[in-house]
Formats: structure tokens, sequence, C-alpha cells
């Protein structure tokens, strides 16, 4: 036969559905290892001539999965706003159409729950990192990946420019010299991973540029939880800083809640800055100054790389980097 060959064809000679024959050209999980062995050595035979998505992305579907973040604790989901993660992601696919499929993850995590789990192109990790074996099995299969907000070098990841965003915070309380001499402390709790050690070293590094007095081992507050930083937290920390830059949003929110029960005054006493840019953010009083972590860029970014991935197979740089935006509040 030439060419021009359909799956139609291919059907009628195997007296089976076309989407049978659509499924196991596919490598459809939907289809038995026999019979898409079948189908794609009579499709051979037939002489039929797959169409590449390359040429007809425009009326491709692509199926993706998005992998959300599973927290223990309820402040956790306060994070960034997931209306923007989704809408990131489908304003990312910029050839195709996408089905986006969301699953959440856990330590029993797998790629294809069970057999007939359907065709996924590609898979978005966003806000956790996928295991080792989950890596393992995404390599053997050549299945197109990337990690939103995580930074691997030898991984696929979209991240924020976390260490320039700490930077901008001391640039800017620097500049409004309300302290004769500037004294920043870092706020944490535990478990906060790698973006918090970024941001953690980014401050490091732009205080000792600047000529900022500030040790990794003294000025660095790591607390079991953020219940943790109440009152007696609060008081130590403003009788020795006044600047404390504190890893996210929440526990800028929360700091500030015990200073006013302290009465100590912000920012005539000290300021508090956040990050991220969280909704929390909108309940703060004074209002944090913070860094955004731009969630629909991140996730518009890490969608046209996977996009990129799929249709040309190409693969770009392992790691790319999305600035915030400083914004400021009445906190400094």
């Amino acid at each position: 036969m030439s060419g021009k060959t359909t799956i139609t064809d291919i059907a009628k000679a195997l007296n089976v559905s076309t989407a049978t024959v659509s499924r196991a050209l596919n490598s459809s999980r939907l289809v038995t290892t026999e019979v898409a062995e079948l189908v794609c050595r009579t499709a051979e035979e037939m002489g039929y001539k797959k169409r590449a998505i390359r040429r007809h992305r425009g009326r491709a579907i692509l199926n993706v999965k998005l992998i959300l973040p599973r927290h223990d604790e309820a402040e956790r989901t306060l994070f960034y706003d997931l209306s923007a993660l989704i809408n990131g992601v489908q304003s990312g696919f910029t050839e195709c159409g996408i089905n986006l499929l969301c699953e959440t993850a856990s330590k029993d995590f797998k790629l294809y729950p069970h057999k007939k789990g359907g065709d996924i192109n590609g898979f978005l990790f966003a806000f956790n990192q996928p295991s080792p074996e989950t890596i393992a099995e995404l390599r053997s299969t050549k299945t197109p990946f990337a990690i939103i907000n995580r930074s691997y070098e030898d991984l696929p990841c979209i991240a924020s420019e976390n260490a320039r965003g700490m930077e901008s915070l001391i640039d800017h309380l620097l500049a409004r010299g309300r302290y004769e001499k500037l004294k920043p402390c870092y706020l944490t709790i535990k478990e906060m991973g790698q973006v918090c050690d970024e941001r953690r070293l980014g401050l490091a590094a732009s205080c000792k540029e600047k000529g900022i007095d500030f040790s990794m081992e003294n000025d660095v507050y790591i607390y079991e939880s953020i219940p943790a930083i109440d009152s007696a937290a609060a008081k130590e920390l403003a009788a020795k800083y006044n600047a404390i830059l504190c890893m996210n949003d929440i526990m800028g929110t929360v700091l500030l809640t015990e200073l006013d029960r302290l009465n100590i005054r912000v920012p005539d006493d000290l300021s508090v800055t956040g990050f991220d840019n969280s909704p929390v953010r909108k309940l703060s009083r004074p209002m944090l100054t913070t860094v955004s972590m731009p969630v629909a860029e991140l996730a518009k970014a890490a969608a046209a790389r996977l996009e990129t991935e799929i249709i040309e197979h190409f693969s770009p740089e392992a790691v790319i980097r999305v600035p915030g935006t400083l914004m400021l509040g009445e906190s400094t």
C-alpha cells in the first residue's frame, strides 16, 4: 500500500476499532502488548506513516499530568494561588491543545498507578521534587517532564530568582536609611527545603557584599513550626535586630501579630519582610514588604519548555530562572 494508508484501513484489515489502532500506535496502556504488536506490525506492512506532532501541532491534543504537593500542615496551602498555577500551565502551551490532569504527590506516588492509565505525553511537578525512582522511570520511558519552583542542575527545572529576591530586599532596606546601622536576621522553620536554603544563602551573600554584619551561625533562626513563632520569640528577635527577613509571608504575618501584642512598632522599631506575595500577605497589618514568587510565569515557562520537548524533541538548559518583583508594604 501507499503512504496514504490510514488508521481506518488498518482497523478494517484487523477487524478492530479505529480507537484501538490509534491507542496501539501511540503506545497506550489501554491495549494489551499482543494487540499493540499486531497493530504496529500490520501498520508497517501496509506502509502506514504516522503523522508527527511537529507537523500537525495545531490539531494535536496533549495529555499533561500536573503533580501537586501534599501537605500535612494546613498553612502550607497558603503559599501560592492554585488558579494562577493552572492558568499559567494552560497559557504556556501555545502550539497544541492540552488535557490537564491533576494528582497529588505522596510517598506512594506512581507515574501510572494502574495498567490502564491512559496516555500521558508529559509531567509537570509543581512545588515538589519527584523521587529518584520516579525520575528513573521518566527517563527510561523517555517521557518529558519539568519541575516548577525547584532548581537541580541535572533536572529540567523552572525556578524563582530566590537569591536575587533577597538582595532586592536588602537593597530596599539600605535605601530607606531608617536605621543608623542595619542589623538583619533570617527567620524560617524546619524542613522548608531547597528554596529556603537559596534565600538564606542569597541573604548571606548580599550582606557580605554590602559589608553588613550577618552570621549564618548566629543570625539564622529555625523554629520547629509556625506556632513556635510566639511572643517570646518575637521579643527575643526585636531585642537583637532592626530587620527581620522571613522565609515567607506566612511567617512574616505571624511575626507582625506577635510584635503588635508586644507594642513593638513596625517599622519604627524594626522592619519585617516576607517573601512570595502569597494570598495571606493581604491579611498582614501593616502590609508586608515582600518579593513575589511569579507562580503564573513559572508555570507558563515550564509548560512552554515541556511543549518544546514533546514537539521538537529538544531539551532547553537544565535550570531556567524567573525573577520576582519587589513589592513594597508598610512593614519597612
